[in-house]
């Protein structure tokens, strides 16, 4: 809420407002019209809504009101009271209670990171390598015709511009005309404005042009290195598994453990980063354990006789790769499904017990403060009426080290707070005077929620008019429960300065509701990333199927029959991919205690991680399926060209 009022005649009005309201007149923006029943009533009277010159956003909740009371603004005075103008870009916003539990702009980049950045990361890699078998022959070529290195770029280079091109143009193609629309968030509900999209369309086509350049150049890098020669006659190759991944993978989890331990910024951070780093090189480590993996199983194959097992053997321990491709989808997404379902654990747990507290305290009893109670109380009491508004006032004679207040009202509103054993006159304490506290005198009288000091003593007596004026305040019975709260809200901000209500346990529940509202944005951003993970999973598995069926085609003068297809695809592929799924969801089970260290709280789900590794070990079977069918009927047409 915002208090204005004009001083000097002809100076401009509040942005999105044509004038300026008059005296007990409100303008509301209208998410704050809609949010409940009554509101247009509930500030005073309704003079319109707030235009989108004056919106952040089409979810601000936000009202420009001129009190109707004449001496308000000298009630409340402050040096910064007076403004000549609006929007000046060189203050600094001031806090505000309702920005207490918003979260830093480098938080959000955080979650972005760690919950779209990664998963597209991984599809582009899954995307680089694709087709590497065709690609890998037509630079094994080049290098036997003795072109230079530079040929070999500009070859790469020359086959991947155009897909490349065309998905960068298919982008810009989309956000450009989606830069047209307001369109809505699925989750949160947040609508972006066309006009703040528009404003970033004139960086769209260098961020086009940068992207197309990047996933050539990663395109070029990724098969530009030479394999080594040691001479120009025929010899065995040694497939060497490169160890960075490795020391990629252990360098990510201690700096997740390091984050955990430290939190604060610094620890998000190191958690978010370490993570990011241990996913991405888990899926390159699981090559490492293809090539074990391929060699165990072909040593075993030769010694049962197993001609399945020693195809799939060498197959798998030849091409390694293959199954990184295909689990790095799988495995990110099993890790982010668990920091997803932690984190939405630390954001929605506190928010239900504090519901499940606000809840059993109900309605029936309502604080109401605001500044100089003494001159305005009288009007306000006379509007609810005298039998339900109790005030609490500084106690004489205290000091402001150790502040106590005193409890005044009628007996009949005393009553609510609990059996009496005499009506007080005069100032007694709350011990001699109740003899047994119900749950609202029990909030009042022995939790302190609703009062600003413990009370000292309680009387029907006159309320004391001295002392600390932020000590005041009204407790309000509400029969009515959520009914009568409009009601109560509408007198206090008709009669009072700057009136603030508030629930027992209400607190702690607003406080844990904005952070479990946060979730809503986690779950947005995470759409992003599952797309990606989709896109990955789909295109590894294309390129896998499509790879199978040509290495295996030579075995049609074996066998052609779909078991022993279907087998080899089933020992290379669906066991080793579970395998490394056991791993993933080690991983991730590691992941997810360390960020329940960080945040100091939440939970993690075992069934989750069960299920999860069960899609992963599902996922492998179909693709070993599809590809054993694949291969059968591409074996059944295999002829021999140049192989």
């Amino acid at each position: 809420m915002i208090f204005v009022r004009e001083i000097r005649a002809g100076t401009p009005p509040p942005p999105g407002l044509d004038r300026w309201p008059k005296p007990g007149e409100a303008f509301l923006s209208p998410s704050l019209l809609s949010a409940a029943p009554g509101m247009e009533r509930r500030y005073g009277s309704f003079a319109g809504t707030i235009g989108r010159d004056g919106l952040a956003d089409a979810a601000e909740l936000i009202a420009y009101v001129n009190p109707s009371q004449s001496g308000f603004f000298k009630q409340v005075f402050e040096p910064n009271s007076y403004v000549r103008g609006f929007g000046n870009p060189n203050q600094a916003m001031f806090f505000v209670s309702s920005h207490q539990f918003d979260r830093g702009i480098a938080e959000l980049d955080l979650l972005i990171l760690l919950m779209a950045a990664l998963p597209c990361t991984a599809l582009i890699l899954v995307a680089v390598r694709s087709r590497a078998d065709t690609r890998d022959r037509r630079l094994a070529l080049l290098d036997a015709l003795g072109a230079p290195t530079r040929v070999r770029a500009l070859v790469l280079a020359g086959e991947s511009w155009k897909p490349i091109a065309a998905g960068a143009v298919a982008a810009f193609a989309v956000l450009s005309a989606l830069s047209w629309t307001s369109p809505t968030l699925p989750f949160t509900g947040y609508q972006v404005w066309s006009h703040d999209l528009r404003a970033a369309l004139p960086s769209l086509p260098a961020l086009s042009l940068g992207v197309f350049v990047c996933l050539v150049l990663l395109t070029v890098l990724a098969g530009i290195r030479r394999p080594r020669r040691t001479g120009t006659r025929p010899t065995r190759q040694h497939n060497r598994t490169a160890r960075w991944p490795h020391v990629l993978f252990v360098l990510g989890l201690t700096v997740a453990t390091w984050g955990s331990e430290h939190r604060q910024v610094e620890g998000r951070f190191g958690f978010v980063a370490g993570s990011v780093v241990a996913l991405i090189a888990l899926p390159y480590s699981a090559s490492h354990l293809a090539r074990v993996l391929g060699h165990r199983l072909a040593e075993r194959g030769g010694t049962k006789g197993d001609p399945v097992r020693i195809v799939a053997g060498r197959w798998l321990a030849a091409r390694p790769a293959t199954l990184a491709r295909l689990s790095a989808a799988l495995v990110v997404g099993l890790g982010l499904v668990t920091i997803g379902q932690v984190l939405t654990t630390q954001f929605t747990g506190p928010a239900a017990e504090a519901w499940d507290r606000y809840q059993a305290s109900g309605a029936e009893l309502v604080q109401v403060r605001s500044r100089d109670i003494p001159a305005t109380a009288a009007g306000f009491t006379t509007a609810l009426g005298p039998e339900n508004v109790l005030r609490y006032s500084p106690e004489p004679g205290t000091s402001a080290e150790s502040p106590r207040v005193r409890l005044t009202g009628p007996c009949k509103s005393l009553r609510a707070l609990g059996r009496m054993a005499s009506c007080p006159s005069t100032p007694k304490s709350a011990r001699d005077v109740f003899t047994r506290l119900t749950a609202a005198g029990t909030n009042v009288l022995r939790d302190g929620d609703l009062v600003s000091a413990p009370i000292a003593s309680v009387c029907t007596c006159q309320a004391p008019s001295g002392g600390d004026k932020t000590l005041y305040g009204f407790l309000v019975l509400n029969p009515d429960g959520d009914a009568g709260l409009g009601r109560i809200k509408q007198a206090a901000y008709q009669h009072l300065i700057g009136p603030m209500t508030a629930l027992p346990g209400q607190s702690w529940y607003l406080g844990s509701a904005a952070q479990a509202a946060q979730t809503r944005w986690l779950l947005d951003i995470a759409l992003i990333g599952l797309a990606a993970l989709a896109a990955a999973g789909a295109l590894g598995a294309a390129g896998i199927f499509l790879e199978q069926a040509r290495a295996l085609g030579p075995l049609s003068a074996f066998r052609t029959d779909r078991r022993f297809y279907s087998g080899v695809a089933a020992w290379n592929m669906a066991i080793p991919l579970s395998v490394v799924g056991v791993v993933g969801a080690v991983v991730a089970a590691l992941l997810g205690g360390l960020l329940i260290n960080l945040g100091k709280g939440g939970w993690m789900s075992l069934p989750l991680l069960l299920v999860g590794l069960a899609v992963v070990a599902l996922a492998g079977s179909l693709v070993a399926l599809v590809c054993g069918g694949v291969a059968a009927r591409h074996a059944v047409a295999w002829q021999p060209r140049g192989d």
